[in-house]
C-alpha cells in the first residue's frame, strides 16, 4: 500500500510517496520555478504556418508556443481554415519548453478529477482502457446526458470502484470549475488563467485510488482544503504532524543520498548513475567481490538485486529520456533473458510509462522511461564547473610566468594556495623565480582556488602594497 506525505506549510513544498517504509517518489514544487504542463491560458494567434499546419501562439510566457493542428478539436481541412492570426483561444500546456522552443500546447483542454476527467471541447465520451464497456454502458449513458454535442469526458479507471452518483457529482463540478476559469478571459489576455498544481492534485490523482492507504498533511488547513475537494477520499486524508515532521527530518539526508552518483545496497554492490546531456548511464560494480570468481546463478543474484533497486533509483530521481544500464557480465545468455523478463516484470509497476527495450551486443540493456513533471535533481543539485587538476595548474602557471604575463613589468605579486606549493615542489626540480626577469612575490592564500596573478607594476609599488596589507611574501618560487 502507498502512503503519500505533503509538506505544504514550507515555501518549498514536497510530495513524498513511500512505499513499505521506502521512499520511492520525492516532488518537489519551488517558488521561481515554472512547472506549466496542465496550465490553461488564454493565448492569442500571432502566426500560421501553413507548411507546418501548425499555429505559434503568444501565451505570455515569452516564447511562443506551438499548437499543431491535430491539437484542435474543431479543425477543419488546413490551419488557415481553422485559425486566424490576431484570434484568442483557451490553450492547455502538454509539453514544457526546452532550449529555444516555446511550449508545446492543445486546445482539446481537459479538467482531471478522481473518476472522470472533463473536457470542454471533447465532443465524445470514452473510457478508460483498464475497463470493459459492459461495466460503464449505463454510467456512460447517463454522463453523456449531462453533456452537450461539444462537451466530452473520459471515465477514469476508479470510476468503476464507486457509486456512479458519486461519478455524476464530480463532472458537475468539474463544469462548474470550467465555468469559473473562462470566466476569467474578461481579463486582459494573452495569461495563465488556471494552473493544474503538481503538489497536492497531479500527486493524488497519479495513482489507483485503491493502492492509497493514507493522505497526510502537516496543516489542518489544507487537510479540510483536501476534504473538500476530495470528499470521496476525505476518510484517507488527515493531518499528522508527528509523521509529517518525521518524514521532513529523512528529506534532509535523502537530499544527500540523491546528489551522489554512487550508491550502495546490500551484498557489496555499487550502483554509479551518470547523468548526460543525451543519455543517462548507470554502471553496476560487485567492487567487495573484486578477484573472485562469480558463478552464473551468483551474477544473475546480483545482477537482479541491482535492477530491482536501479527501477527503485528511476523513480525517486525521476530520470526520464534514454538510459544505458551496464550490468556485471552474464556468459549464459539464459540468465540474461532472465533478467530482461525480469525487469520488464518490474517495470509496469512505475506509472510513468517505462520500457526496457532489451540488450545490446555489448551486454547494455536499454531503457527508456517518459518525461513526467521535473527531476529534483534539476532543482537539487548545480552543475559543477569543469575544474583542472592542480598538477594541471602547477605547468599552467610556470608557462603563464614565463611567455604571458609582466613582460614589461618589474614585479609581479602572485599568489597561491598552500596545496599548489606543495605539488609544485613534487613536479618541478627548479624554481620558477630564476627563470624569469621579474622579481617575484609569492604568498600563501587558502582561499585562492589553484593560483591567482595579483599585481604586476614597479617593485616599489608592490613592495607599499605588500607592507601595506602586512602579506607574507616569499621570493623563491
Amino acid at each position: 500500500m502507498r502512503e503519500i506525505v505533503f509538506h505544504t506549510l514550507t515555501s518549498e513544498k514536497t510530495g513524498v510517496v513511500i512505499e513499505n517504509n521506502h521512499i520511492n517518489e520525492y516532488v518537489i514544487d519551488r517558488p521561481g520555478v515554472k512547472a506549466l504542463t496542465g496550465a490553461v491560458f488564454v493565448g492569442r494567434v500571432q502566426n500560421i504556418d501553413h507548411g507546418l499546419q501548425a499555429a505559434f501562439v503568444d501565451i505570455g510566457e515569452g516564447k511562443h508556443a506551438f499548437l499543431g493542428m491535430p491539437a484542435i478539436p474543431w479543425a477543419n481541412e488546413s490551419i488557415h481554415t481553422t485559425l486566424k492570426e490576431g484570434e484568442y483561444l483557451f490553450l492547455q500546456v502538454i509539453k514544457e519548453s526546452k532550449g529555444n522552443k516555446g511550449p508545446q500546447v492543445s486546445a482539446d483542454i481537459t479538467l482531471p478529477g478522481l473518476y472522470t476527467i472533463y473536457q470542454p471541447y471533447g465532443g465524445k465520451t470514452s473510457i478508460s482502457k483498464r475497463l470493459t464497456p459492459a461495466s460503464t454502458t449505463h454510467l456512460q449513458s447517463e454522463l453523456e446526458e449531462k453533456l452537450s454535442p461539444v462537451e466530452g469526458c473520459i471515465i477514469r479507471t476508479a470510476a468503476a470502484d464507486v457509486n456512479p452518483a458519486q461519478v455524476l457529482k464530480e463532472l458537475e463540478v468539474l463544469k462548474e470549475q470550467w465555468s469559473q476559469i473562462t470566466t476569467q478571459q474578461l481579463r486582459k489576455p494573452p495569461r495563465l488563467i488556471w494552473k493544474d498544481e503538481i503538489i497536492p492534485n497531479q500527486l493524488i490523482r497519479k495513482f489507483p485510488l485503491n493502492s492509497l492507504e493514507a493522505i497526510i498533511v502537516d496543516g489542518v488547513e489544507e487537510s479540510e482544503r483536501l476534504k473538500n475537494t476530495y470528499p470521496s477520499i476525505k476518510d484517507k486524508i488527515s493531518w499528522n504532524p508527528k509523521r509529517t515532521n518525521e518524514v521532513a527530518r529523512r528529506l534532509q539526508d535523502m537530499q544527500m543520498e540523491l546528489i551522489d552518483s554512487h550508491l550502495e545496497i546490500d551484498g557489496g554492490i555499487e550502483i554509479v548513475i551518470e547523468r548526460t546531456e543525451a543519455m543517462t548511464v548507470i554502471d553496476v560494480n560487485s567492487y567487495k567481490y573484486k578477484g573472485k570468481a562469480f558463478s552464473n546463478s551468483q551474477t544473475l543474484d546480483v545482477n537482479r538485486r541491482a535492477g530491482k533497486e536501479i527501477l527503485r533509483q528511476l523513480r525517486l530521481r525521476n530520470i526520464s529520456g534514454i538510459i544505458m544500464v551496464d550490468f556485471i557480465s552474464m556468459k549464459d545468455t539464459s540468465a540474461a533473458e532472465h533478467l530482461l523478463k525480469e525487469m520488464k516484470n518490474l517495470a509496469k509497476k512505475d506509472l510513468v510509462r517505462t520500457q526496457i527495450l532489451g540488450i545490446t551486443r555489448l551486454g547494455i540493456m536499454e531503457i527508456t522511461r517518459k518525461n513526467e513533471w521535473m527531476s529534483p535533481l534539476q532543482l537539487l543539485q548545480e552543475n559543477p564547473e569543469p575544474v583542472l587538476t592542480i598538477e594541471t595548474a602547477v605547468f599552467r602557471l610556470e608557462r603563464e610566468l614565463l611567455f604571458g604575463v609582466g613582460k614589461n613589468q618589474e614585479a609581479i605579486l602572485l599568489s597561491i594556495n598552500p596545496q599548489l606549493k606543495i605539488v609544485k615542489k613534487q613536479l618541478l626540480s627548479g624554481s620558477i623565480s630564476s627563470k624569469i626577469p621579474q622579481e617575484l612575490f609569492v604568498r600563501e592564500d587558502p582561499s585562492v582556488s589553484h593560483y591567482q596573478i595579483e599585481l604586476e607594476g614597479s617593485e616599489d609599488m608592490i613592495r607599499e602594497m605588500i607592507h601595506k596589507r602586512g602579506y607574507h611574501v616569499d621570493n623563491v618560487f
